[in-house]
């Protein structure tokens, strides 16, 4: 920082003020500097942390302007009464002083970050630094060594009006006729906290307002957080970016993570490296452990806790009988809990997702008198494979009597071998790439681009899970009217 160059201090050599009036600014320097960005449709990101690999960078100012790109900033907390008599040197290749600022470094981070990204990036990036308690009359009049070391043009000062802001930052920056992507630029530097790319999407997308005040909700001890909301609100991508937040700002933070069962467990996992791969950015598996129950509904083995808890993490909560256990290693140790599915009791700080994030399209196919689903189902699915052979199909039914009857029917039918996807599902010796059936208490984590849902009672609790299963479509088929 350059504060750690000043030195030398002697009497200070006054200089006449000059008569000039102070720029008329009816905003504090901070709400003005806000003011000034918002008003030219730019981003502004203050103490923002850059993640990239094993790397997290804080950064005082970062600024996004569509036509010019990014602005790099420094907030240096200098007061008149600091830099009375005070002189500052300049750095030199042979001084083994420290550098006078980490923008430089901090410039070629922001990059490599874009770049490792988006593959190619030309984004422009200038630098600049905000005095926002000194005045520009101020400045001018201190030592001439700060006068050689921080060029006028690049400092933003406490007076500054909106209009003076806007004119230096379009004056260091080049326009450009095509605006740069706030999606691309901005989300990429935050690439973690994007929704994962997709066909319509091919940059990934922003978190919803509602997601985002969830991400960064700051959770209390003896209070758990929770995220409940409609089907398809997207409360496992964002508990999986809760998570991700967590372990990179919180370098001490060892998480236990619940889930209903064992599949559940290896999609969040598998998840996770996926969107550490995606946004350059590393997790430490180490501090991170997997739990689910022996069997659904069934308790956590104390054994299994680490010694060295801090963070309880559940997926699907209605799906845990664990609410004891919860409060008691909340009472008992403090951990901070954060939680998905139904609200678990009075004392939570509650986050509700009221509008799906995807709207799969969905098919109702009520069967005639003398027609039973499962024909219903092979027709339909005949035609879905001769159209989409390697997408993958959930059909989710009722209970495990009918899941076998439909394997089993399915099987011989279409020449194939159906998996069933219970409590010993696992990645590790099974695929999801065919047609799966199961059951709604199964299905935790799971997201197929098809779902079929046979005879489900829709006033069951499950029934929303089932329906969010589908990232595009969804049949359903029931003798219910």
């Amino acid at each position: 920082m350059l504060s750690s160059l000043l030195s030398n201090f002697s009497p200070f050599k006054s200089k006449a003020a000059n008569s000039s009036s102070k720029k008329a600014n009816h905003l504090p320097p901070q709400e003005t500097l806000e003011h000034a960005i918002t008003e030219i449709q730019g981003t502004l990101l203050q103490k923002f942390t850059l993640f990239h690999n094993a790397t997290a960078r804080p950064i005082d100012l970062l600024i996004f302007l569509p036509h010019y790109g990014l602005y790099l900033g420094e907030h240096l907390t200098w007061k008149k009464s600091d830099l009375k008599g005070a002189t500052v040197e300049q750095p030199t290749q042979n001084s083994k002083k420290s550098p006078t600022t980490q923008l430089e470094s901090t410039q070629k981070l922001l990059h490599q970050k874009l770049e490792d990204v988006l593959s190619f990036d030309s984004t422009p990036i200038e630098r600049f630094f905000w005095l926002g308690n000194l005045t520009e009359e101020e400045f001018d009049l201190l030592d001439s060594s700060f006068h050689k070391l921080l060029p006028k043009r690049r400092l933003l000062f406490s007076d500054d009006t909106v209009q003076n802001i806007q004119d230096k930052l379009i004056a260091l920056g080049t326009y450009h006729d095509h605006p740069y992507s706030k999606l691309k630029v901005v989300g990429s530097i935050q690439a973690h906290t994007l929704l994962l790319p997709t066909t319509a999407e091919p940059f990934g997308a922003f978190l919803s307002a509602a997601q985002s005040d969830f991400l960064h909700a700051t959770p209390q001890k003896g209070s758990p957080l929770i995220l409940g909301g409609v089907y398809a609100g997207g409360k496992s991508t964002v508990l999986l970016r809760k998570i991700a937040q967590t372990l990179l700002e919180n370098k001490t933070a060892t998480m236990m993570i619940i889930t209903p069962t064992r599949l559940n467990g290896e999609i969040l996992r598998q998840n996770l490296v996926a969107l550490g791969e995606f946004a350059s950015v590393t997790f430490d598996f180490s501090r991170i452990h997997f739990v689910h129950p022996n069997t659904l509904y069934g308790a956590i083995d104390p054994n299994e806790v680490p010694t060295n808890l801090t963070h309880i993490v559940c997926d699907d909560i209605q799906l845990l009988d664990i609410t004891d256990f919860i409060h008691k290693m909340v009472q008992s140790k403090g951990i901070i809990t954060i939680l998905s599915g139904s609200i678990l009791s009075e004392n939570t700080t509650p986050y509700i997702l009221k509008h799906p994030y995807r709207d799969p399209e969905i098919q109702t196919e009520p069967p005639s008198d003398t027609t039973k689903t499962l024909y219903i189902l092979m027709f339909r699915l005949r035609d879905h494979l001769a159209h989409l052979s390697s997408t993958p199909i959930l059909i989710i039914v009722p209970n495990s009597t009918t899941l076998q009857t439909y394997k089993n029917a399915l099987d011989e039918y279409f020449h194939l071998e159906c998996r069933i996807v219970d409590d010993a599902f696992s990645l590790q010796y099974k695929n999801l790439d065919s047609i799966t059936l199961s059951t709604p208490e199964f299905i935790s984590a799971l997201s197929v681009s098809h779902a079929y849902l046979i005879n489900l009672d829709p006033n069951n609790d499950l029934y929303p899970l089932a329906l969010s299963r589908a990232s595009e479509s969804v049949t359903i088929i029931s003798e219910e009217n």
